[in-house]
């Protein structure tokens, strides 16, 4: 069985940190996907990640970056973590490295996918509600905003922060305001919410 577990600030609540204990009897090694922030694996959250994983009794935890590094990685890793930072960047490198396609594989198997922030957002169906509140980050010019596809809606996440996504309406009305105009289901994620899918 394969799981799927979206949050917005990875293990730093601890009730995500209990949900993801619970899914990983006898998984020994982890692959962290650092593609979406420009310090990579220098990245501080991809590097507390690796602290918490290690924390956690993971023998072997690496990073991968799939803009230039070759995935092979993700066929064997018991997880895959994507961690956060730029929505749009990672999808396209997830795409032209072919990762995408293997993440949809691996779901289909014995692993579990965590998705951090960003790295949630893109494996939806659909990464337009980012161009829609933050079209700045679109720094790659992706036209594509077809997502990953391991489940079929799209996600919020940070919902409740503000201080992320000032405007002069609240975020929630504008979420409504894109589900309207869209047609696309928005799942909200508060920093300490998470949602865990079963394949």
């Amino acid at each position: 069985m394969s799981y799927l577990l979206l949050t917005s600030t990875g293990f730093f609540h601890q009730k995500v940190r209990n949900q993801f204990n619970e899914l990983i009897s006898n998984k020994k090694s982890a692959v962290i996907i650092t593609t979406a922030s420009p310090q990579k694996e220098l990245n501080q959250y991809a590097i507390q990640a690796q602290v918490d994983l290690i924390d956690m009794g993971f023998k072997q935890v690496t990073f991968l970056d799939v803009e230039k590094e070759a995935i092979g990685a993700l066929e064997d890793a018991d997880i895959i973590y994507l961690n956060g930072g730029n929505p749009f960047r990672l999808l396209h490198f997830l795409r032209e490295s072919g990762a995408d396609g293997l993440l949809q594989k691996r779901a289909k198997e014995d692993c579990v996918i965590v998705g951090v922030s960003a790295g949630a957002v893109v494996l939806g169906a659909s990464i337009r509600i980012v161009e829609w509140f933050s079209p700045s980050l679109n720094t790659i010019d992706l036209k594509d905003f077809k997502g990953c596809e391991l489940y079929n809606y799209s996600l919020f996440p940070h919902v409740d922060r503000i201080d992320l996504f000032p405007g002069t309406t609240s975020i929630e009305e504008r979420i409504r305001e894109f589900e309207k105009s869209s047609g696309e289901h928005v799942l909200r994620l508060a920093d300490d919410e998470f949602k865990l899918i079963t394949f």
